[in-house]
């Protein structure tokens, strides 16, 4: 039994495909352009350049300048003009990310039965302000801020149990993204593969459907991923 949970957050706490599709259709007002696609683009954009960034040991910088360039470079491709400020507008939309209907109750449940903390890429600013938006009630903050180094680094997960008062052994990672549940099992962690099949817009372009590792825990929701635990 895990006695304290660290969730990564983006498509796993979060929907991050609809509020992106939406402030991009907004924007550009064009039915010449997928919008599916710019908002898939946008955030696998995001998740390799935090990569990257683990990969060649760069220095920390928050996220919100990688998700800005990223942005940048994607709306420059498709010949989309967008000014400094316009694209640091449409970057906040990482604050403005609904919950997926289960995580309220589930999370709630799980604060039961040990600490809940973000485990994310997002720094603590992102968070707290994204937490605020969606009603995200933790008993802390973890995740990359507290390591200065993005996921995969085996200290974001070390540093983050640390955060949440307890051993690696006894934290469990929870996602829906099975690479990251792998390197945290490899650090330790017990593990929570959480099912999203909208994550991507329900387009089976992204969404981990099939369970490919050896986890703690298979859930449907956070609210199944309670039941079975207690």
């Amino acid at each position: 039994m895990p006695k304290a949970f660290l969730f990564d957050v983006y498509g796993t706490v979060c929907d991050w495909f609809t509020p992106m599709r939406d402030v991009l259709a907004d924007f550009t007002e064009s039915d010449k352009l997928d919008f599916d696609q710019l908002a898939r683009d946008w955030r696998n954009g995001y998740g390799r350049a935090t990569w990257m960034r683990v990969k060649h040991d760069l220095p920390f910088i928050p996220l919100a300048v990688m998700t800005h360039q990223v942005l940048k470079e994607l709306l420059a491709d498709r010949n989309i003009p967008a000014t400094d400020a316009e694209l640091t507008e449409l970057n906040g939309v990482w604050h403005r990310l609904p919950a997926w209907p289960d995580v309220a109750e589930g999370l709630a449940l799980l604060k039961q039965i040990g600490p809940i903390a973000p485990c994310s890429n997002g720094n603590f600013v992102d968070m707290e302000a994204l937490s605020a938006f969606a009603g995200l009630d933790w008993t802390t903050l973890a995740g990359s801020e507290v390591s200065r180094q993005y996921k995969p680094s085996p200290a974001t997960y070390l540093l983050s149990a640390e955060k949440v008062g307890v051993a690696p052994a006894d934290a469990m990672m929870v996602a829906s993204h099975q690479a990251d549940l792998k390197a945290a099992q490899a650090q330790g962690l017990q593990t929570a593969f959480v099912v999203r099949p909208d994550e991507f817009g329900g387009s089976g372009q992204g969404e981990e459907l099939k369970v490919t590792g050896d986890w703690t825990v298979v859930a449907s929701s956070f609210v199944d991923l309670a039941s079975q635990l207690t």
